[in-house]
């Protein structure tokens, strides 16, 4: 148990908070609130008046991820036993500028009858709406447009404390009583448009709407609404699950929505079941190792950990768009549910996690307590879960789809872990990502990621993002001998090169994943028509306890294929500064890992050695990526295949400290892949063996 002492904020910044209204010039207000404790603020009045005017005064403001933050003030004042009392003041002057002054503000103009708080179904683009009589809605202006909705639980919330805490006179109330009726007119909404199914849309827009209609029974539209909540909710019930696949930013944006929703309509007990076998999914995508991947969203470390352990409710570990929030998705479900393996993940993806020896700097140790201080006080600890390799499943309770494999010991910090990708269903924020590698990590370095938000994701002809083609995944790659290898014309294809991207058909009945008794890890998986009809693609994989990985891919080549292309493993490696790309007689690759978590203090780095098959070409190009990715440089390796034959190919990927050359590394690696389809790698003292009906083999 930390000392109370622990739990507050040294803050040093505290005195940039105590400005006065004469110089709100000077300092940015909105820039440093919300703060994490306003207990030792003594002119709170002032305080709460500069707030209110600041965001009152702006031109426009977010109404969906804008509120985030300060709903998550109101949660830390909640949960400290609603003692800090000048939190609640701050929230006042915050809720007084941004929905009283600011319905004030419209109504000096003669337009109070267009602001909204909720969303809108109302025609427009992502800017501007089209108003009942034919006016402009502007976003962020009026309300939120279609998005709006995101930060209307957050409103509400606040809204309840302060009426619970008698702060707002009746005058206030019966204002926002008319701006909540008007909100959900038909006007504005109408529940048979927008998102019908469980989606970051409906259900990050359906928390408001509940809570608005918990408040307020006999507003407008209270019945459709409530039939529209329950069609999401069923809809998601039916399935057991919701079907996007691209975590970061979406991910939080609906996991929250799910629980603003069950709170609101009293969920939160009576379908446990279903929101816990949601969460635990999701809990895989977690492991200690204090670095992450994830299909089609690159997920970036901070730099620099002072600003999260400054102020870790809302800065995250994870440089990515819904940084902090993530972490309070997870402390709300362990919360919930008083589970603390959700509360191991709220620490993940907060402060990082803990090293392999547990012990924790000051800093780290300070940051915990203020983030997860409710739990400190109550004794309840974190909990590494108990997973090892397994095939994971989308809507477990329902329909089982086999959509993931993972690849690991355990979770534990310094213990290796992969994923791939298998679904072949794709949503409009994911793309051709089947059966590709997303991640690789071992000891806290992740070795390889490539995928990033809208990575090889077309608007027309265009990519969008900055992505690259199908070239930008750790998989197999087929290209017409036309086209220099790796690049492929990707999903527009033609005649001669085949798209992948809703041609690619997983078998669910070739997936597979299962330990030894030593902790090593084997996966299986296979697509069918993979880059031509009647192609067929399997790739099996080892990871063993030191964090060696041994990739084998058996590709059955289809008829039409003839003998016009090349296939072969493309690997993505971190950027080398300087190092020119290019074709190479060498047959393995060397690079630093992309990222190490913030307790490993040896430089790590990848080998990737590829069995040299007669013909083979081996090479690197440094390619544009998606704007949440590192930039990185593709290695390959290929040679012509022939139709009706089956192409073996073998690939190694050494883990190791970048003091030991990646030459140094590879000399110890041997190879052999036989006709009849069995693998064989020897890394040191390590044997590693696969064939083709599934037996696997380590010895040491």
């Amino acid at each position: 148990m930390m000392p109370p002492s622990f739990y507050r904020l040294s803050i040093a910044c505290v005195g940039l908070a105590l400005v006065s209204v004469q110089a709100k010039q000077d300092v940015n207000l909105l820039a440093i609130h919300p703060q994490h404790s306003y207990a030792d603020v003594e002119n709170i009045g002032e305080l709460e008046g500069a707030l209110r005017e600041a965001l009152g005064d702006l031109g426009g403001y977010s109404f969906s991820r804008g509120w985030w933050k300060w709903d998550r003030l109101r949660q830390r004042y909640v949960d400290g036993g609603r003692k800090e009392d000048n939190s609640t003041r701050i929230l006042r002057g915050v809720f007084r500028g941004l929905i009283l002054d600011w319905y004030a503000k419209l109504e000096a103009d003669g337009e109070e009858d267009m602001f909204y708080i909720y969303f809108t179904t109302n025609s427009g683009d992502k800017t501007k709406r089209n108003s009942a009589d034919g006016r402009t809605l502007r976003r962020d202006y009026h309300g939120g447009g279609y998005h709006g909705g995101w930060g209307g639980a957050c409103r509400m919330r606040i809204y309840e404390e302060l009426v619970r805490q008698n702060m707002l006179t009746n005058a206030e109330q019966a204002t926002m009583k008319k701006i909540v009726y008007q909100s959900l007119e038909s006007r504005f909404l109408d529940f048979k448009r927008g998102s019908q199914h469980a989606d970051n849309h409906s259900f990050g827009n359906g928390g408001g709407v509940a809570l608005g209609i918990k408040l307020f029974p006999g507003a407008p539209q209270a019945k459709e609404a409530r039939s529209w909540l329950d069609r999401i909710w069923n809809h998601m019930a039916e399935y057991g699950d919701w079907t996007e696949w691209n975590y970061y930013p979406y991910g939080p944006i609906f996991l929250h929505g799910m629980l603003d929703i069950a709170e609101a309509t009293g969920r939160i007990d009576s379908e446990s079941k279903l929101i816990n076998a949601i969460g635990k999914r999701c809990l895989q995508f977690n492991h200690g190792g204090g670095v992450k991947g994830g299909p089609n969203c690159g997920i970036r470390q901070r730099n620099d950990w002072s600003s999260v352990y400054a102020d870790p409710w809302n800065v995250g570990y994870y440089d990515v768009e819904t940084s902090s929030r993530d972490g309070n998705f997870w402390y709300r479900m362990a919360q919930h549910y008083k589970n603390p393996e959700y509360l191991w993940a709220a620490e993940q993806v907060a402060l990082g996690g803990r090293p392999p020896n547990g012990q924790m700097p000051q800093e780290y140790q300070l940051a915990y307590s203020k983030r997860f201080a409710w739990f400190v006080e109550r004794g309840i600890e974190p909990r590494v879960p108990k997973m090892q390799a397994k095939v994971g499943l989308l809507s477990e309770l329902n329909h089982q789809v086999k959509e993931r494999i993972y690849l690991n010991p355990g979770l534990e910090p310094d213990k290796p872990y992969a994923a791939f990708f298998l679904y072949d269903k794709k949503d409009s924020h994911l793309d051709n990502v089947s059966g590709f590698l997303y991640e690789y990590s071992y000891n806290g370095a992740k070795l390889l990621h490539s995928s990033g938000k809208y990575n090889n994701v077309y608007s027309g002809d265009k990519l969008r993002g900055g992505g690259s083609g199908n070239e930008s995944l750790d998989a197999l790659l087929v290209v017409h001998n036309r086209h220099q290898f790796p690049l492929h014309p990707d999903r527009l294809g033609d005649n001669r090169d085949y798209r992948r991207m809703y041609m690619a058909k997983h078998l669910p009945d070739l997936a597979t994943a299962k330990n030894n008794d030593s902790g090593d890890a084997y996966g299986q998986f296979g697509f069918a028509d993979y880059f031509g009809p009647e192609s067929q693609w399997i790739r099996k994989a080892v990871l063993t306890v030191e964090g060696y990985l041994i990739v084998a891919d058996e590709y059955q080549v289809g008829q039409k294929l003839d003998q016009d292309y090349h296939a072969g493993p493309v690997w993505h490696l971190a950027r080398v500064e300087g190092r020119k790309p290019g074709r190479q007689e060498k047959n393995w690759f060397g690079a630093p890992a992309f990222a190490q978590a913030w307790w490993q203090n040896e430089k790590m780095g990848v080998a990737v050695y590829i069995h040299d098959h007669r013909q083979m070409v081996y090479g690197t190009i440094n390619q544009n990526c998606s704007q949440d990715l590192e930039l990185n440089t593709t290695a390959y390796a290929y040679r012509p295949i022939k139709a009706g034959q089956t192409e073996r190919f073998l690939g190694v990927l050494i883990p190791h400290k970048l003091s030991t050359p990646a030459g140094s590394i590879v000399r110890g690696v041997k190879t052999s892949v036989s006709k009849k389809g069995k693998f064989l790698a020897t890394i040191g003292g390590v044997k590693v063996e696969m064939d083709r009906n599934g037996h696997w083999s380590v010895n040491r």
